[in-house]
């Protein structure tokens, strides 16, 4: 009921300030995806019908179900009901002890068992994430490519079912968005000279960070490290001479690993480091790919504890093994489950936007500057990481859209300028690298 209150002022308030055309077919939009999100909870309440009981919530599965009935644990404990030793170890569990489960136990004290209804209230949340990222791609971007990156974030089928879970995707995703924005706001504001007006947003960011360390852990140094990233390119790739100097200053970066001792080893333990949590993965079961030589793979080990030690060669062919893998995988010939042959048309739509990107790259840099590199450097650590310590093609699937969001838009302008491009039938003179008029 409280989700049914508020979505309809959250959607007035992810439409306010627009044109009257937009704003209805913002409405529409929102509507029609969380509308959609509550008929797929329903189908899921209505197949788990027979196994509702006191011992089962029916349809849910997997960390789903462990993320419940944990929370509900704590709730019988703290209530009073009855409970046993371990109840007491699932309650106090380091594994999976996020800010994201306090909130669960919390509304689970509060409301009862909500099942269900959590799932429509994550929902909610991811919808309105994507609005709060239209917001900043309308103004940068203009309407076309903003409403094409939408459409597609709020229907891909991955993060259409994964937002709908008792999980905390949906969360990190709002916040996530809430910190691009404010981050947004604070450039544009401090760029225009308004340095009282950047307070409340830097507040907000700040707020947003200490939150996302919470539900996911590393998520502060992504997200931080995404806004100095963006903030990087952006001052990097304004003139040629920044762009000289930043290769000279990677060049020597480059050097020094290779043959300062100290650097190098360093750079290596923490290769060494993300192959181990790539064989985390690997030496699970599932639908696995390796990045490492074969040899490695002989004798498995924990993270923590695998004797893993590569040569320069070796680190090497890891890490272009790793961005390739990334992008690629898996190839649509290699799928194995009915599962990943239902996202396959996902995935072709996944190659469509890695081969427009540098499209929208061009064009969004022509447009605004700043903008692209916000979405490109929120993007690049985080793929990064995941390149690096994934070894699971299901796993694959659900971390790369952590990223699939910011690159949806930069591919939207990129598609939107091709297409202009062919309708005109000339090449248009090339822009200076300043702030354009929108699409």
């Amino acid at each position: 009921m409280c989700a049914a209150i508020g979505a309809p002022l959250c959607l007035w308030w992810c439409a306010r300030g627009l044109a009257q055309s937009e704003c209805r077919t913002l409405i529409a939009l929102l509507s029609a995806a969380l509308l959609l999100r509550i008929a797929l909870v329903a189908v899921q309440f209505l197949k788990g019908l027979p196994l509702h009981n006191d011992m089962t919530a029916g349809a849910l599965t997997g960390d789903e179900s462990y993320y419940l009935t944990r929370a509900l644990r704590v709730r019988d404990l703290m209530l009073g009901y009855a409970g046993t030793k371990y109840d007491y170890f699932v309650a106090t569990d380091a594994y999976g002890q996020t800010s994201y489960l306090s909130l669960l136990t919390w509304l689970q004290v509060i409301f009862g068992p909500t099942p269900y209804s959590m799932k429509i209230v994550n929902g909610l949340l991811f919808v309105c994430g994507g609005a709060l990222l239209f917001r900043v791609a309308r103004a940068a971007f203009g309407p076309l490519a903003a409403f094409a990156g939408l459409t597609v974030l709020l229907f891909l089928p991955s993060l259409f079912f994964s937002s709908v879970t008792l999980l905390k995707e949906s969360s990190y995703f709002f916040v996530s968005s809430v910190f691009v924005t404010a981050s947004w706001q604070v450039l544009s504001r401090l760029r225009s000279g308004s340095r009282a007006g950047a307070m409340v947003p830097m507040a907000a960011a700040i707020l947003c960070l200490l939150i996302l360390d919470g539900l996911r852990r590393g998520a502060l140094i992504l997200m931080g490290g995404g806004l100095l990233t963006g903030a990087a390119i952006w001052l990097v790739a304004r003139s040629r001479t920044h762009l000289i100097a930043a290769a000279g200053a990677a060049v020597l970066a480059i050097g020094a690993t290779l043959f300062v001792p100290a650097m190098h080893d360093r750079a290596l333990d923490a290769i060494e480091s993300a192959a181990r949590m790539h064989g985390g993965h690997v030496f699970t079961v599932g639908h696995v790919y390796k990045l490492l030589d074969e040899a490695f793979y002989v004798s498995p080990g924990a993270p923590l504890s695998w004797d893993l030690t590569l040569s320069d060669a070796e680190a090497a062919r890891f890490l272009a093994r790793a961005a390739i893998s990334f992008v690629v995988t898996p190839w649509p010939w290699d799928m194995r489950s009915t599962g990943e042959l239902a996202l396959l048309p996902e995935h072709l739509l996944w190659y469509l936007v890695i081969l427009t990107l540098p499209f929208g790259v061009v064009a969004g840099w022509r447009i605004n500057p700043s903008a692209t590199a916000l979405f490109l450097g929120f993007a690049l650590p985080t793929a990064a990481v995941v390149a690096l310590t994934n070894g699971n093609v299901g796993t694959l699937f659900r971390l790369r859209g952590l990223v699939t969001p910011y690159l949806l838009w930069i591919s939207a302008v990129g598609v939107c300028a091709i297409g202009e491009r062919l309708a005109s039938g000339v090449h248009a003179p090339d822009a200076a690298v300043a702030e354009g008029p929108a699409l």
